[in-house]
């Protein structure tokens, strides 16, 4: 008899009793205790006859102060990612890495949230690399952050998101040499996502080198490619297009007692655009009518265009713009090319103002980080809590000193919303710069009363910047 037809008679005896059996009760259970372990017990694992792991490689890294260390463990416990990237820059900047034991832990958030990957890297270290080699998952830090040279050729056959980043590593180490592979390839490419992958790449190093191909690529059928395009040359102030721009806008506008207006009788006064000024405008739909269409020609020229034309300076040029009956478009044109104006502010604070709501946010989510707190700390006089915390929670970390202190001003002198009552503002001491809000720490307690989490998150980052301030040893 098989072990399983003895272990399936044993349970049936036991179903319908020992002595209708034919046995006795300690028999029985004897006998399903035996039999059921050896049917369902758990088997001896197979003998392994691997090696065992290499000792890791000696390293010249400095790990980080004890101070530092304990900080991190904190940190991982907290599982805080913003935390965590704020250990691992000021790590980097002190030159030291974690140490081997919090290894393993950084590699599994790492590999668990992408994010938080470059922040990771930096900090690893030889035996974090090393280590990273033992398991498949953990591969994307092996390589650590030497840059191999990128074969264009196997470029193309990566997936998705691996093959533009390999095609931008390219463009860094050879632009010119990358641009012809580009150019070439966008010809034969006959998949319409393969040829946008090639015109975003063009966004690393791009240069007035790059704009042929970008102009090409505006007579292309599909609409991501052209869109991609658009919006690479969008960022060339010299660009043919910013010429074309120049001159709708010449043509186009006249300045009135009320600011700039749309002329009648022309280009703007027509429902639809001629073909030549739709080439020039995103066809994604964000573009459509005379306020999509003059958005788009404020978009391709730089800030310069409208100083030039006023005679005037940023503060004079954004002031002008905002007050015309089409201030929205035109400001929120300017708006996307902030980078090329001598003075990013008062254009900024000028298109925030011209918008409401949501399109406050997403103007103020696409500025650079301290432009951005800048921004907000000029209109948000008249906010209210929870549109200043929406506002502030679009803004990158760290915040300034400057903008801590402004912010932490804007939030203390406002009405806490019933449902967050005597509560610290999350983002602020998140975000905000430790330095500040660490000496505010009175003020804040006082202001806010209510202990909570996010008060133990601000004095971790304290502790973080106090741990730094040691000088690193190696251990």
């Amino acid at each position: 008899m098989t072990l399983q037809a003895e272990w399936d008679e044993a349970v049936q005896a036991a179903l319908v009793g020992a002595h209708r059996a034919g046995t006795s009760p300690t028999a029985l259970l004897d006998r399903v205790a035996a039999l059921g372990v050896a049917a369902h017990g758990a088997q001896l694992p197979p003998p392994v006859d691997t090696p065992p792991l290499p000792s890791a490689p000696a390293s010249d890294d400095v790990r980080a102060h004890p101070a530092a260390r304990s900080v991190l463990v904190q940190i991982l416990a907290l599982d805080d990612q913003m935390l965590l990237t704020e250990w691992c820059g000021m790590a980097k900047a002190a030159r030291v890495v974690a140490d081997h034991r919090a290894l393993p832990a950084l590699l599994g958030l790492g590999t668990a949230h992408p994010g938080l990957r470059p922040a990771v890297s930096a900090v690893l270290g030889a035996r974090g690399r090393w280590l990273a080699g033992i398991r498949p998952a953990w591969s994307w830090a092996a390589a650590g952050t030497v840059t191999e040279e990128v074969d264009l050729d196997q470029a193309l056959d990566l997936p998705g998101t691996s093959r533009l980043a390999a095609l931008r590593r390219a463009r860094l180490q050879d632009p010119a040499k990358a641009r012809a592979f580009l150019a070439a390839q966008f010809d034969v490419q006959r998949r319409a996502t393969d040829r946008q992958v090639l015109i975003s790449a063009l966004e690393a190093g791009l240069g007035p080198d790059d704009e042929p191909l970008l102009e090409r690529a505006l007579d292309d059928r599909a609409i991501g490619v052209h869109d991609e395009a658009l919006r690479l040359l969008r960022t060339l102030p010299t660009s043919a297009l910013a010429a074309r721009a120049a001159e709708r806008l010449h043509r186009g506008l006249w300045l009135t007692a009320d600011g700039f207006d749309v002329q009648t009788d022309e280009l703007w006064a027509e429902t639809a655009p001629e073909p030549d000024e739709a080439r020039d405008l995103l066809k994604d739909g964000s573009e459509a009518g005379v306020a999509g269409r003059l958005r788009g020609a404020a978009a391709s020229v730089p800030p310069q265009h409208w100083t030039s034309r006023l005679d005037t300076d940023d503060e004079g040029a954004a002031t002008e713009l905002a007050r015309g009956p089409w201030a929205s478009s035109l400001l929120r044109g300017v708006a996307q090319n902030l980078r090329l104006a001598d003075d990013a502010r008062p254009w900024a604070v000028a298109a925030t103002r011209s918008l409401t709501g949501m399109e406050q946010l997403e103007m103020l989510g696409g500025l650079p980080a301290e432009l951005a707190a800048r921004t907000v700390v000029e209109v948000s006089r008249q906010w209210n809590y929870d549109l200043l915390d929406h506002a502030c929670s679009q803004l990158p970390a760290p915040w300034s000193a400057q903008a801590t202190a402004d912010l932490l001003d804007r939030y203390a002198g406002m009405r806490d919303p019933r449902w967050r009552a005597g509560r610290p503002p999350a983002v602020l001491l998140a975000r905000g710069d430790a330095e500040v809000l660490g000496a505010g720490w009175a003020r804040i307690t006082e202001r806010w009363p209510e202990h909570t989490v996010e008060l133990d998150v601000l004095r971790l980052r304290m502790q973080l910047r106090e741990a730094f301030n040691h000088r690193e040893e190696s251990q």
